[in-house]
């Protein structure tokens, strides 16, 4: 999917933010397109998605790099700062007309299935795109390394995602990635290469 000029401003504002950020952005959008297409999403919804997982975490631009890629655990004040990155790219994308229809997907993403996310949103009442994004989000985080963690491999982020589902993650979802995950991984190996 080609993305507007104004969303790729955004992701290379966020490249040149932070590279780990957008990398993870990146995929994070790859799987949840993914996602949306298992779940035989119509192409306008399915590109609605793929745009929110791209800018997911566009609010971190607005979060130091200090904090960003700090290798020790956060303090309670940086943790705040770092909290607030979903209400930060709702900021962002607010000012630019035609992301209106992405800002719940990004203000949703750190919601859970079981109403222990940010806001407390649970099941169903958390937007469908932002489900997919939580759970593509979570998944290339477990299975990426970054300052302040290994990476765990395949096997623990699926168990992860197992463990995680009716509780972290709507458990359709979960069943669905494990479905189409053989697929995805074929097709980001020819990527790759």
């Amino acid at each position: 999917m080609s993305v507007a000029p104004e969303a790729a401003a955004l992701l290379e504002r966020l490249r040149n933010h932070s590279m780990t950020t957008y990398q993870h952005s990146c995929n994070v959008g790859n799987l949840a397109s993914a996602l949306a297409e298992g779940l035989g999403m119509q192409q306008d919804e399915v590109n609605v998605i793929t745009l929110g997982g791209l800018l997911h975490d566009i609010g971190k631009v607005r979060v130091r790099t200090s904090i960003l890629h700090k290798a020790a655990r956060l303090t309670p004040a940086e943790w705040e700062v770092m909290r607030r990155h979903p209400d930060f790219g709702v900021q962002i994308l607010a000012t630019l007309e035609k992301f209106d229809i992405i800002e719940p997907l990004v203000a949703y993403h750190h919601e859970r299935w079981d109403g222990k996310g940010y806001y407390g949103l649970e099941g169903h009442d958390i937007p469908l795109g932002a489900r997919i994004i939580a759970l593509a989000d979570a998944f290339d985080a477990m299975t990426s390394s970054r300052a302040y963690q290994y990476s765990k491999n395949l096997q623990d982020g699926i168990q992860e995602l197992a463990t995680g589902a009716g509780k972290q993650f709507d458990p359709r979802l979960v069943e669905l990635f494990f479905d189409i995950m053989p697929a995805v991984l074929k097709r980001n190996s020819r990527r790759a290469s």
